[in-house]
């Protein structure tokens, strides 16, 4: 995939993030704690969304669909930059840019069966590598811009947009097959990609694997600050953890592309087990900790999506990898809520009880999701 493709996506996922680190930053000072809830909630309030992102990507060109978001979020922030900053206004605007945010991931992942069909993993941990570049750019400097001026990481990230969308400008059309387009918009055509996702014979193991992780990460992770500070972090240097998360991300992205799929898989599985269990130890070594999670979830991370698009049929293409943004998503949010129930027995349980679910699902790789049986779903071999 051509490098400034991934430059774009870069720049496009910084613009978003100035914009929703600023404006978490700035619901915070304005002191309004209900606000701040409803915003967290927004990527979960759009899940329904997902799947009917990826019924569209399944009808009408994939290539124009991942531009209209990309204006249309441009826009957006536009708005949010010149209307005055209260919750009234500035909730239902960041509900918008969710809800066209669905488009995005599934519209790259189908986009690059088309690009980069040889190399899924490769490619797809390049774009994950620009797309984690991106967010921690904009988690760094959406503060200061925003002591600046409050209209300034908004217009700055509506700028980002805009400049993501002339850069995407010749991507090569991507029309969906003529089976897609006779489907009826009809309910089984809508969940038509988790129906696959959890009834094909080959991907499932896959899909409950990447199911459980997505929710063992949220039980791990969701009350970090908490955990952090509990092991001596001095409050001025936890953000060390949330980047130790995002550099590791990065660097697994990129590493994804080198390596078999199961060194990507168990590698990264084990990665997340000794990356956890580091953050059980005093300050400083729940920054490496977070380091090493962060890249373990990405090396596998991009491995289990490269079988999702190499096994979809092209029909269903946009309507699996949004399938399974939602799925996921859905397994996540599980993960957080129960960390928030058992946090308050002790900060470290949900840590704990995610450990111990990571070390039970190890037996896999001798069974459903041993090395011969990923090498030969990669290959296109019955397992």
């Amino acid at each position: 995939m051509q490098a400034k493709y991934l430059f774009a996506e870069s720049l496009g996922v910084f613009g978003g993030s100035l914009a929703f680190t600023a404006l978490g930053l700035l619901l915070g000072l304005e002191g309004t704690p209900w606000a701040l809830a409803l915003l967290a909630a927004l990527p979960y309030l759009t899940l329904p969304l997902d799947l009917l992102a990826g019924l569209l990507l399944d009808r009408l060109d994939r290539r124009t669909l991942l531009l209209a978001g990309v204006w249309l979020r441009a826009g957006i922030l536009g708005l949010l930059a010149f209307l005055p900053k209260e919750p009234l206004f500035l909730l239902p605007l960041a509900f918008l840019f969710q809800a066209v945010l669905a488009l995005d991931l599934p519209a790259w992942h189908a986009l690059l069966v088309r690009l980069a069909r040889d190399r899924l993993e490769r490619e797809g941990g390049r774009l994950q590598a620009a797309q984690l570049l991106g967010d921690s750019l904009g988690d760094l400097l959406a503060a200061p811009l925003l002591l600046l001026a409050k209209p300034l990481p908004f217009a700055l990230g509506g700028l980002l947009l805009a400049g993501e969308g002339l850069l995407l400008r010749d991507l090569p059309a991507y029309p969906p097959p003529r089976a897609a387009k006779g489907e009826g918009f009809t309910l089984g055509a809508l969940f038509a990609g988790l129906a696959f996702l959890l009834g094909d014979g080959r991907l499932l193991p896959l899909t409950l694997y990447a199911l459980a992780m997505s929710f063992l990460s949220g039980l791990a992770l969701a009350l970090l600050p908490l955990m952090a500070l509990a092991q001596g972090a001095p409050p001025a240097l936890y953000g060390l953890y949330p980047w130790g998360l995002s550099l590791g991300g990065f660097l697994g992205s990129l590493l994804a592309g080198r390596i078999g799929p199961c060194l990507g898989v168990w590698g990264g599985h084990g990665f997340r087990i000794l990356g956890l269990a580091l953050l059980l130890l005093p300050f400083p070594f729940g920054p490496l900790g977070t380091f090493l999670a962060g890249m373990g979830g990405a090396l596998g991370g991009v491995h289990l999506r490269a079988y999702r698009q190499r096994l979809a049929p092209e029909p269903l293409l946009g309507r699996v990898q949004a399938g399974s943004v939602a799925l996921l998503s859905s397994g996540s949010l599980l993960g957080t809520l129960l960390a928030g129930g058992l946090g308050g027995l002790d900060p470290r349980a949900p840590l704990l009880a995610a450990l111990l679910g990571l070390l039970l699902l190890l037996p896999l790789a001798l069974g459903p999701l041993g090395c011969g049986r990923l090498l030969a779903l990669r290959e296109g071999r019955s397992p």
